[in-house]
Formats: C-alpha cells, structure tokens, sequence
C-alpha cells in the first residue's frame, strides 16, 4: 500500500490525512462534519500556514474553492483539497519533504520530511 499520493495536486492518503487531522488539533483549519464541505482557517491557521512559508493572502486570491474536506478514498478519511491543499503541497515539495513519483499519484516521503512532520505537525505514519 502507497503510504503517500496526491489526489489531483493537492496531498493524500496516509500523510495526506495525517496532516489534516494535525492541522485540525493545531487550529490551523476548522474541521467540517460533511464529506467535501468547506475548511476555514482555524484560529492558529495564520501562525500555522507562515511558518510554512505560504503566503494565505495570494492562495486567497486564486480563482478556485480556498479550502475543503476532499474525501480519501483509501483511508476513509479527509484530507486538505482546494488552493490551500495545493499551496500547502506544492510547499512540501518544495522543501524536499516529498519526492513526486513520474507517471503515477504515488509520492516518496524523504527522511527530511519524515523528521519535520514530526517535528512540525507529531505526525508519524506506519508506511507499511
């Protein structure tokens, strides 16, 4: 079972949910009881989001659903869609925490990224 893959261009399975559940308990994002209901920033989020280096204001202004609860097929559980999951994703990659796989969803988590998702978020998946 792949641990980590995207779901269009934003994070998923295993990792995926892991971190929407952490950006929950952090008050980055609010939680939402429906499947593909809307994620507001949470009263943390501001704090949370910078430290990552996204700028919230510009993923505010793109012309799509800011954020949602986009239902994980694998996991049964959400993760982080729309232009903040896409923001916060292309962030992870860009930090070398995640390794795109060519001509698939599935995604490598490096060593680096295991350790700040850690560090950042407690977050540790069992890959196996």
């Amino acid at each position: 079972m792949i641990a980590a893959r995207t779901c269009y261009d934003h994070l998923a399975g295993r990792y995926g949910v892991a971190l929407f559940d952490a950006l929950v308990q952090q008050q980055a994002i609010t939680a939402t009881a429906s499947p593909r209901g809307d994620v507001e920033l949470g009263l943390r989020g501001e704090a949370v989001f910078g430290k990552l280096g996204l700028d919230l204001g510009a993923v505010r202004r793109e012309r799509r659903r800011f954020a949602f609860a986009c239902p994980d097929w694998t996991e049964r559980c959400p993760h982080l869609g729309g232009a903040l999951g896409a923001a916060l994703w292309a962030q992870l990659v860009e930090r070398g925490w995640f390794v795109k796989q060519q001509g698939t969803r599935a995604t490598l988590v490096t060593d680096e990224g295991k350790q700040q998702l850690q560090r950042h978020f407690g977050i540790q998946v069992n890959e196996r």
